[in-house]
């Protein structure tokens, strides 16, 4: 069971993950709704998964901005994860975001 302060950081790094996720949507593969980050060795990685819960991809890759990767880079390549299977936020397509 984590703690408290674990369970703050979690919500925390997952909040700048959903951010970036919804800022650079584009960028992420088709259909993503969710993305599940780690960090190996120094390097942060990002699955894209769609609503079935699929991976349907991965970033960075080949394709991926710089502007893009170095905010990946930057916010979490040296946060340390209370959770050991990586950080989970739930992302929807910002053009079928309604504002109020």
């Amino acid at each position: 069971m984590p703690t408290p302060a674990q369970q703050r950081e979690y919500a925390r790094l997952s909040e700048l993950l959903q951010a970036i996720g919804m800022r650079y949507y584009k960028e992420l593969p088709s259909g993503s709704s969710s993305l599940l980050m780690k960090v190996e060795n120094g390097n942060v990685v990002v699955e894209a998964y769609d609503k079935s819960g699929k991976c349907i991809g991965t970033v960075p890759n080949e394709n991926t901005s710089s502007v893009f990767r170095a905010a990946l880079e930057g916010t979490f390549a040296r946060a340390i994860s209370p959770d050991p299977d990586g950080i989970i936020a739930i992302i929807s397509n910002p053009a079928s975001v309604k504002s109020l």
